[in-house]
């Protein structure tokens, strides 16, 4: 910033000290975010107005000092509007994402979080419109986290004359720099590994959060959702095969000229005897259990076993014979059917509804699998994948084959299967996009 007037000179200083109150303010009432607010760079621009990137904002002092004129709070409110969305890691984007409509998405739960907390110096005139806005989404979604915002966004239930309506509300910040857009010299050089950084203050802020704060309403959820373990499902279901033994030839271990080499020296006698034996990953025998209880149906149990299906058939790690048990089930066995190949498998989401609705109770479903095995109709079972919502009875004793709990959690609390299976937590996003 060279070759600044007088003027503008004094309007930098004194947007500085307007910077320094904002941040003491949200230091001195919100103890949990001192760490965010000391690691987050403001850096004034005379051309641009008010843009957070990756642990810094740029903002024009001008701009800055005429906000704080009209309404004091909005200084600290929108400072800490662009603290979140690093917090939240809202900058980091995916190729092909709808700009418009993740933007809003990112704002709508920043400013939910910044609302639930209730204090009477991030208060502005924009709230009370947005907090009607939000307790409709939040009849629809529970928890207002950019990802299910963002989904919901996509689902084509607000038109775009809304998306528009609603970004002006909630926007806090220009989110320019996300995208790699921008004045040319706002860059903010540091040693330091930034995602890393954000990462850990995002994890200690849930854990200051759970353990010694009241507050257990949207900011904590958004902590809980960002900084929760992501699993690989389609990675994991290719792993999650048995080792077989296949009369095939093993292309990799058979050198060809080794052979032909022998049977010309000796006549009949090849040098090296081909290896007839192939080490595969094949599955003879699967079972999913579906929980019809209410919470995990429709569309997305739909999704859930259609990737599934595809998932193996394409990793080929079917077997030629194989015993496909899809079991619907609520606190008892409602529908089993058994897949043998691809027809059985279209006729069945074809034809099939889901059955039950009733209070979850896990144990049928082992003494059901149990029976199936003693009565050798399953015969080579690799493993059971039961889809749910995590709230059931589980079995006292561990079974004998390999069990993996998906779990379709969008409350984002914590969900105890016994150590004797492996959990995978997955939100309701997250399975539509499989």
């Amino acid at each position: 910033m060279e070759n600044l007037t007088e003027r503008d000179k004094q309007a930098v200083e004194l947007s500085k000290e307007i910077i320094t109150l904002a941040r003491n303010s949200i230091i001195v009432n919100l103890r949990f975010m001192d760490r965010a607010v000391g690691n987050f760079r403001c850096v004034p621009n005379m051309n641009y107005g008010f843009a957070g990137g990756s642990g810094y904002v740029i903002y024009s002092p001008w701009t800055l000092i005429n906000t704080y004129r009209l309404e004091q709070n909005l200084i600290a409110r929108d400072l800490l509007h662009s603290i979140l969305h690093s917090v939240f890691r809202h900058n980091i984007t995916g190729d092909g994402i709808d700009r418009l409509k993740w933007d809003l998405a990112a704002d709508i739960a920043v400013e939910d979080s910044i609302n639930s907390l209730g204090r009477d110096f991030l208060r502005v005139r924009r709230q009370a419109r947005q907090e009607e806005i939000t307790e409709r989404l939040r009849d629809d979604l529970t928890y207002l986290t950019a990802e299910r915002v963002y989904h919901y966004l996509n689902s084509g239930k607000v038109s775009a004359t809304k998306c528009y309506e609603w970004s002006e509300l909630f926007a806090g910040d220009q989110h320019d720099l996300w995208y790699g857009l921008g004045p040319s010299d706002h860059v903010v050089t540091s040693d330091i590994d930034l995602k890393e950084l954000w990462e850990d203050i995002s994890r200690r802020m849930q854990t200051e959060l759970e353990l010694f704060s009241d507050n257990k309403g949207a900011l904590t959820q958004n902590l809980r959702s960002v900084n929760r373990v992501r699993y690989n499902y389609t990675e994991f279901l290719r792993r999650f095969g048995i080792h077989s033994e296949t009369m095939k030839l093993s292309e990799e271990e058979f050198d060809n000229n080794y052979y032909t080499y022998g049977m010309e020296l000796y006549g009949d006698i090849p040098l090296i005897e081909p290896l007839e034996y192939k080490d595969n990953r094949n599955i003879r025998d699967f079972v999913i259990a579906i929980d019809t209880s209410g919470s995990v149906q429709g569309e997305i149990v739909q999704k859930f076993v259609q990737h599934t299906h595809d998932v193996l058939s394409a990793s080929k790690s079917f077997h030629e014979t194989t015993n496909l048990y899809i079991i619907q089930c609520d606190d008892e066995i409602r529908d089993v059917e058994v897949i043998r190949n691809q027809n059985d498998f279209d006729r069945y989401f074809s034809t099939k509804e889901i059955k039950g609705l009733g209070r979850t109770d896990f144990r049928p479903v082992f003494k059901y699998v149990d029976k199936l095995l003693e009565e050798r109709k399953l015969t080579d079972l690799r493993g059971l994948l039961y889809f749910t919502d995590g709230k059931g009875k589980f079995p006292e004793i561990a079974p004998a084959y390999d069990v993996a709990f998906i779990i379709h959690n969008d409350s984002m609390n914590d969900i105890w299967v016994p150590d004797w299976a492996a959990k995978i937590e997955m939100q309701a996003e997250e399975i539509m996009n499989l």
